[in-house]
């Protein structure tokens, strides 16, 4: 998608983001896995793409230190304005990059990377920076810890496909979702089309995306180690129906 860069997603949905997005996987499972595993450790979460701060606040009061980064200026306010907000660490900053000064300087022992966070770089090579820093930033029992949907096998006649769906319909407001899978790209690029009297709001929203068996081998790559993988964050086993991961990887090889 032309101009679209890593703060577009989060500019263009800060103002919805909690109304659309706060129910979109299990907060309260997802919490308590992430501080199961910091309290093991030294107590300490990283999360990438943590937006508004849908999970970092609650990781927040339960009495972790929790840094949250998001390359959305719009997304950190919101994540300030939130009650609780002023005990998580916003770090404005690419998480394909990880140079902010303000991230710990002696290591995390958990880095979380919720609903298919990681997809949002929009290609390999950026995931693959972003895992490197990750392994690099993690202390050396640490856990990245990874939670992403399960693509389609690959169909090799299949072409892209388009799609229009409504995702809202009320007596104000109609959202539409076009979306296009392009298998050859391993990408999804879509739009959320917010129609209201007041005029049109677009939402774009890129995929990149990879199989449970990539993300192992993209991470071996980048220094990480699977150790642990399940089909949701309440210990579901993982198997060939499983729709969603969530992987759990250790520094090494």
């Amino acid at each position: 998608m032309h101009g679209y860069r890593p703060n577009t997603y989060g500019d263009r949905f800060a103002d919805v983001y909690d109304d659309w997005y706060h129910d979109v996987s299990d907060v309260e499972a997802t919490v308590e896995r992430v501080a199961a595993l910091a309290a093991a450790r030294d107590g300490r979460v990283l999360e990438l793409g943590a937006g508004s701060g849908r999970l970092a606040v609650p990781l927040a009061e339960r009495g972790l230190e929790v840094w949250a980064v998001d390359a959305s200026s719009a997304m950190l306010a919101r994540l300030r304005s939130k009650r609780g907000g002023h005990r998580v660490r916003a770090v404005l900053d690419d998480m394909a990059e990880l140079r902010s000064g303000d991230l710990p300087r002696d290591g995390v022992g958990v880095v979380l990377c919720a609903f298919n966070t990681l997809f949002n770089l929009t290609d390999t090579e950026s995931q693959r920076r972003c895992l490197r820093r990750v392994a690099e930033l993690l202390i050396p029992d640490g856990r990245l810890v990874l939670e992403a949907f399960v693509p389609p096998p690959d169909d090799p006649e299949q072409g892209a496909v388009g799609a229009v769906e409504p995702r809202h319909i009320g007596l104000d407001e109609v959202v539409l979702t076009v979306s296009r899978l392009d298998p050859a790209a391993r990408t999804v690029t879509g739009q959320h089309v917010q129609i209201t009297e007041a005029g049109v709001r677009l939402r774009p929203w890129v995929l990149h995306y990879a199989s449970p068996e990539e993300l192992d081998d993209l991470a071996a790559s980048a220094g990480l180690r699977l150790v642990e993988r399940h089909g949701g964050w309440r210990g579901e086993p993982f198997g060939a129906d499983s729709d969603t991961h969530v992987s759990l990887y250790a520094p090494g090889t």
